[in-house]
């Protein structure tokens, strides 16, 4: 019986996929489109941004505020994706592109997420941390900076083949745990997005665990459950609620009826028609203002 339920269940999956895969080349021409008529909206994402949900506004900081007012583009790329036939839908890179400002060096900031399978079954988005160029503040107040540092650290190890010395154990581990650990959540900047690595599974071990699930069709309610769980993250992430927010960022479609309201005046993006009013109202004053 449930021999039957898990073939049935890997075939749609499959049929999901392949879905996905078709609607990302069929549509990614029309979305390129869209990007470059939302350019000649004067301050179209910091509006998007000043009418997000409160799970986001939350973790905008009001430092945050003066360099995401000079963001002019967001991109969502399904990456990994060859052709209608081939690549792996899941994984995403966001690009965020931004006017010549004060912050950043770079007017592209680009973060990957790959899709991984662990040995045990979990399955999610896990990534790398990004080295932001600042030209003056850094508004992770340098715990970005350790994260990199960190990860520069594990691929060393991994390069030499440091097997008996453990990460744990290292300065700087121990230096970015430390401060994780003195930094209130909600205190922590925006911009530490681009820090998140999650679960740490290699392309290697998703593979292997990939085609261990393709051949094994038996199913229990225990390994149901247990898939389904999150293991704990390292005491190293800074962002832990990195991979819910890029799987949100992947999962949504925004129409363009929604992205691209009707205005009274066409330079100009009409913030009372991108949000239903009711739904503006029973909202909680935001704790930042990016769009004047």
């Amino acid at each position: 019986m449930y021999d039957t339920l898990a073939r049935i269940e890997k075939q749609l999956a499959a049929i999901e996929l392949d879905h996905l895969r078709k609607t990302y080349i069929a549509t990614r021409p029309k979305f390129l489109e869209r990007a470059t008529a939302i350019q000649t909206i004067p301050d179209f994402w910091p509006t998007v941004i000043d009418e997000a949900p409160a799970e986001i506004d939350q973790r905008i900081q009001p430092r945050d505020v003066p360099a995401l007012s000079c963001l002019t583009g967001l991109d969502i790329e399904r990456f990994e994706v060859k052709d209608a036939d081939n690549g792996e839908p899941r994984s995403i890179k966001l690009t965020f592109t931004f006017k010549p400002n004060e912050w950043f060096f770079d007017n592209k900031i680009e973060k990957k997420f790959y899709w991984r399978m662990s040995h045990n079954g979990w399955s999610g988005l896990v990534s790398e941390p990004v080295n932001v160029r600042w030209k003056d503040r850094d508004l992770t107040d340098g715990l970005l900076e350790l994260v990199v540092a960190l990860w520069k650290k594990e691929l060393d190890l991994e390069t030499h083949a440091a097997k008996a010395c453990n990460l744990e154990s290292t300065e700087e581990y121990q230096i970015l745990v430390e401060r994780i650990q003195r930094t209130p959540q909600d205190a922590i900047s925006f911009f530490a997005f681009l820090g998140f690595r999650g679960h740490r599974i290699s392309a290697g071990e998703c593979t292997a665990a990939m085609e261990k699930a393709q051949s094994t069709v038996q199913i229990s309610r225990e390994t149901e459950s247990s898939s389904e769980e999150s293991p704990p993250l390292p005491d190293s992430e800074i962002y832990p609620h990195g991979e819910e927010a890029a799987a949100k960022e992947r999962d949504t479609k925004v129409s363009d009826e929604e992205l691209l309201s009707d205005s009274n005046d066409s330079d100009t993006f009409d913030e009372s028609n991108s949000l239903n009013k009711q739904e503006r109202e029973r909202r909680p004053n935001k704790k930042t203002k990016i769009h004047a």
